[in-house]
């Protein structure tokens, strides 16, 4: 994994420079997520793989499926990972142009942790009650299950806790009832 997060990262600062420099920082980011998550499928990966597929086939079997979220210079990335066997860093690439891209947005990142996964609508209006409370930073959430917490959830950022779990009131009330 070590390697392939080697070998990612420079293609990955080039693409965000590249993003930046023709502000399709948003583009790119949709083209990675779904070249990556494409690259990520296990029979993708066996064609990727295989020897007998030629580096131009594997390039075109991805540029029709991703033709729907292009990015300008997406086709030229493609042929470069094709020649040189990469392809299969895309997913490795995605994630460091993420990382990037929120360094360079100045991204707040969260985790939050429940006690039973979240249902898409619940991290909505989390995402959308954070976004309110830190104005001006995007937000990029995590999410976490922690059956100790028995219910609610936890929210940590970079330097904040915000604790609404049960076992956490639990705590509290402990904590005054021995004070």
């Amino acid at each position: 994994m070590a390697e392939l997060t080697t070998i990612a990262r420079p293609y990955a600062k080039a693409i965000f420079s590249h993003a930046v420099g023709v502000k399709a920082e948003a583009a790119w980011s949709s083209f990675l997520q779904k070249a990556a998550s494409i690259t990520a499928d296990e029979a993708m990966v066996q064609v990727l793989k295989n020897p007998a597929v030629k580096a131009d086939a594997k390039c075109e079997i991805l540029r029709d499926l991703t033709n729907d979220v292009a990015a300008e210079g997406a086709d030229a990335l493609m042929e470069v990972l094709a020649y040189y066997g990469r392809l299969l860093a895309l997913p490795a690439i995605s994630t460091e142009f993420e990382t990037l891209l929120s360094q360079g947005q100045e991204a707040l990142e969260v985790t939050i942790t429940s006690a039973f996964p979240l249902e898409n609508d619940e991290i909505q209006i989390l995402e959308s009650k954070l976004k309110a409370r830190y104005a001006g930073k995007s937000i990029r959430i995590e999410t976490a299950v922690d059956q100790s917490l028995v219910g609610g959830f936890e929210i940590r950022s970079s330097d904040t806790v915000i604790d609404a779990t049960v076992r956490g009131r639990l705590s509290k009330i402990a904590e005054s009832l021995t004070a």
